[in-house]
């Protein structure tokens, strides 16, 4: 691995370290909807800024992939999208490390998923990781910081785990026949739609453009997100993109433990690595 490429996997890492912790004022000061609206807002901005760019990805094969049947699978992410950010800031307000935590029992499942319907090939001991992590999810929820979640909180819990890994299963099956900017470009625009539907009053649009904690968050949400399929596709193996992110997350869940009083750092730290030991063989043997 080069310098560059190292850099831009530092990148990647810190920006998901940041976005839980950008993203937790938010939802402390606003409903957890506007989360949703302005992460799709900035995202289709993003989407037109770099249109120059990347919009031939698009243009040069209009027709195909707007005829294309994957593409209702982008649409349909995009309003689940708009669930699965309001949930998740719900629980992160209550829990900043469960907010992170459930994403790798959610890439296991979407990985079974994946390798049960679509033939993608799992070996038998990544199958026995699949395992081990929905069995350290269920520790996580009685001995972990999902402990101290609400009713309400441990259902929201549940639902972005489940959505999370129907969004490794659409993306799966969307991204290699219409590409990863029309991919983008269709779930953002949908998840906008689905917000609107939902309501977004005039002081939501204020906020979305103004309140300086809101732009921030949007800003290096939809940065990253460029960042990391851009990288994925032309400076880094899919799989070292996925461990830059991967390791993010036990980052986070000391952070909060330090900062939130959400257990011990050694309690977060064992949850942290042993998520990521069981999904190592997922990502890098996969890929």
């Amino acid at each position: 691995m080069t310098s560059f490429q190292l850099i831009i996997g530092f990148l990647i890492f810190f920006s998901m370290v940041m976005r839980p912790f950008l993203y937790k004022p938010c939802v402390k000061y606003f409903p957890a909807e506007l989360s949703a609206a302005f992460t799709s807002v900035w995202l289709v901005v993003g989407l037109v800024l770099s249109w120059p760019f990347f919009g031939h990805l698009l243009t040069d094969d209009f027709e195909r992939i707007c005829t294309s049947p994957f593409l209702l699978l982008s649409i349909f992410k995009g309003v689940l999208l708009w669930g699965m950010i309001k949930f998740q800031q719900d629980v992160n307000r209550e829990s900043t490390s469960s907010s992170v935590f459930f994403g790798f029992v959610a890439m296991a499942l979407g990985s079974l998923a994946n390798n049960l319907f679509f033939k993608e090939g799992l070996q038998s001991f990544q199958l026995m990781c699949i395992c081990a992590l929905g069995g350290l999810g269920l520790v996580f929820v009685l001995r972990g910081d999902a402990k101290r979640l609400s009713a309400r909180g441990k259902i929201d819990f549940m639902l972005i785990t489940l959505l999370g890994a129907a969004f490794s299963v659409f993306d799966h099956l969307a991204i290699p026949q219409v590409g990863w900017y029309a991919h983008l470009l269709f779930s953002s625009v949908a998840m906008f739609l689905a917000c609107v539907v939902f309501g977004i009053s005039k002081q939501d649009y204020h906020n979305i453009f103004c309140n300086k904690d809101v732009v921030l968050a949007g800003v290096v949400y939809t940065a990253s997100e460029f960042l990391i399929i851009y990288s994925s596709i032309n400076l880094l193996p899919v799989s070292f993109v996925a461990v830059f992110m991967r390791i993010a997350a036990p980052v986070v869940m000391i952070v909060s433990a330090l900062r939130y009083k959400e257990q011990t750092w050694k309690n977060q730290l064992t949850f942290g690595l042993l998520a990521m030991l069981f999904v190592l063989p997922l990502i890098v043997i996969k890929n």
